[in-house]
């Protein structure tokens, strides 16, 4: 019994995996990338020879909430319409294949090496959907909240 149990819960698990939505995906992604980003502009700071502490101790939480699964939501819409799911789902791997790079990566290399967006979709066009969609405003809300856009105006005045 126990085994055929633990095959009918084996047989189950690729199901469960393959269930995660490009939503749930992006929203993975977006947390790591951002931290992985906010990370490359303290050592940034640090490697000019400014203090990195006031920046770490203001890192935003870059965990989503409900605000920003509606603005991924939105932004994924508009950008399997301009392009297709499955070049959606390729950005997203490029994207997840990316990310641990970005720990060795400054912040000139990482925007030089982050061109992830699906066929069809321009920057232009990107940045218009983020605007439109508000991921933008929510970005720079968390940023200014946690106090890490003033630490960093603060930090780049000193040097």
């Amino acid at each position: 019994m126990k085994q055929v149990l633990a095959a009918a819960l084996f047989a189950m698990l690729p199901g469960a995996v393959l269930a995660e939505t490009q939503l749930d995906r992006l929203e993975s992604v977006s947390e790591r990338m951002m931290s992985a980003t906010l990370d490359a502009m303290v050592r940034m700071v640090e490697k000019e020879g400014g203090n990195p502490d006031p920046l770490r101790a203001a890192l935003p939480d870059m965990d989503w909430d409900a605000e920003y699964r509606e603005a991924g939501a939105c932004m994924l819409e508009r950008f399997v319409d301009a392009s297709s799911k499955s070049a959606v789902d390729q950005m997203l791997d490029d994207m997840e294949v990316f990310i641990p790079k970005m720990a060795e990566m400054d912040i000139d290399d990482m925007d030089q090496n982050a061109n992830f967006l699906p066929d069809g979709v321009s920057e232009a066009y990107s940045m218009s959907v983020n605007e439109d969609c508000g991921t933008t405003a929510l970005l720079l809300k968390r940023l200014e909240e946690s106090g890490f856009m003033a630490a960093m105006m603060q930090s780049m005045a000193q040097n």
